[in-house]
């Protein structure tokens, strides 16, 4: 009985020690941060965000130039380059103009309009079908 008794911290011991290397693989991952309280969430801020907050705010033509080269392209709907512009763009009555001044429309493309920006400059959009046609990026080189 005395061997028993002096063998049963030692069983303990092994046994806790397996059963706590037995499921570690289900543990989830815990950040070192939560443990301490020091933990922060922090929202990550795109490049796009950024620059598309730039234009809505100070209405920065850089910012307007890098969202136009860098995330629009023809095929788009209407719905997804207002998103991406971070404002619904104004409808043009009287877009005859644009559409005799160059480029592949036809009479019936609806023309929308977003800016200005600080310099006065506007920019005009092109839709068939609520679909963006003729549009090309690099009109809008940053070089």
């Amino acid at each position: 009985m005395a061997n028993l008794r002096s063998m049963a911290p030692w069983m303990t011991c092994i046994v806790v020690t397996l059963l706590l290397n037995s499921g570690c693989e289900t543990m989830p991952d815990w950040d070192s941060g939560m443990a301490s309280g020091t933990h922060r969430a922090e929202k990550r801020v795109s490049k796009a965000e950024h620059q598309r907050m730039l234009f809505l705010t100070d209405r920065d033509p850089d910012a307007l130039n890098w969202i136009l080269k860098h995330r629009l392209q023809s095929g788009m709907s209407r719905a997804s380059v207002e998103k991406e512009l971070g404002e619904e763009g104004e409808f043009e009555e009287s877009s005859k103009w644009l559409k005799a001044s160059g480029g592949s429309f036809r009479t019936t493309d609806d023309a929308y309009k977003w800016g200005p920006d600080k310099t006065g400059r506007s920019v005009y959009l092109m839709f068939r079908d609520d679909v963006l046609v003729n549009f090309h990026p690099e009109d809008f080189n940053l070089d």
